[in-house]
């Protein structure tokens, strides 16, 4: 039993550090489990039952999550931000923006703190057990508390 857990810690391990390693890339399933050398069917469900939630979710709310911090960090412009998030227009990016932070993307920017949706999904090893973790900020961070 150990050893499953180990080796399904260990592919989802990869999979989430080649997904974050291009997320500014146009990442598709496929290429993911190419990667992996899994079927693109079996890594998304054992990833879902990982992690809690789809691959595509995952790389949307880790592209959202990085969007929102340029734009309390940045000054580069909404729509270029957007395209980075791989979002073919600022009028799709606000939408999904705002279904998942409940404000415009402007609003968001003007408040002025930036609140990780998603962070990086980590995998802890410990010994021969393995446990899942999710890496939460302790804090939200505004432009003046990251500037002192």
């Amino acid at each position: 039993m150990d050893n499953i857990m180990n080796d399904t810690a260990n592919i989802i391990s990869r999979t989430i550090n080649f997904m974050e390693e291009h997320l500014k890339d146009d990442l598709k399933l496929n290429d993911i489990a190419k990667f992996t050398g899994y079927s693109k069917y079996h890594l998304n469900r054992i990833f879902s039952k990982t992690v809690g939630c789809t691959m595509h979710k995952y790389i949307q709310k880790r592209r959202l999550t990085e969007a929102a911090k340029q734009l309390v960090f940045t000054n580069n412009p909404i729509i270029e931000i957007a395209l980075e998030a791989k979002y073919d227009s600022q009028q799709a990016f606000t939408l999904a923006f705002r279904q998942v932070y409940l404000q415009t993307p402007q609003n968001y920017r003007a408040n002025g703190i930036f609140v990780p949706l998603q962070t990086q999904y980590g995998i802890l090893h410990n010994g021969q057990k393995s446990c899942i973790s999710t890496v939460y900020y302790l804090n939200n961070y505004t432009k003046k508390e990251m500037a002192a």
